[in-house]
């Protein structure tokens, strides 16, 4: 799936909120991993949580909070 914002729109907030309705409609979930296309948009997942695995790629956000 693609969650994509048109350019006329970047600046906004707009990724960024949806980002994290993605990682609320998610948030039962262990992993949520992405696939940046390009290397310069990492800075923007590492902004709302997400680290690169060990590899370089993918990229994920973990949810430990609800598991014991």
């Amino acid at each position: 799936h693609y969650v994509l914002v048109h350019p006329d729109y970047h600046g906004r907030g707009i990724a960024g909120k949806m980002m994290e309705m993605v990682k609320e409609k998610y948030k039962d979930y262990l992993y949520i991993e992405i696939m940046p296309e390009e290397s310069r948009n990492a800075a923007f997942y590492e902004k709302h949580g997400f680290h690169a695995m060990e590899d370089g790629v993918p990229m994920q956000w973990c949810n430990f909070s609800n598991r014991t």
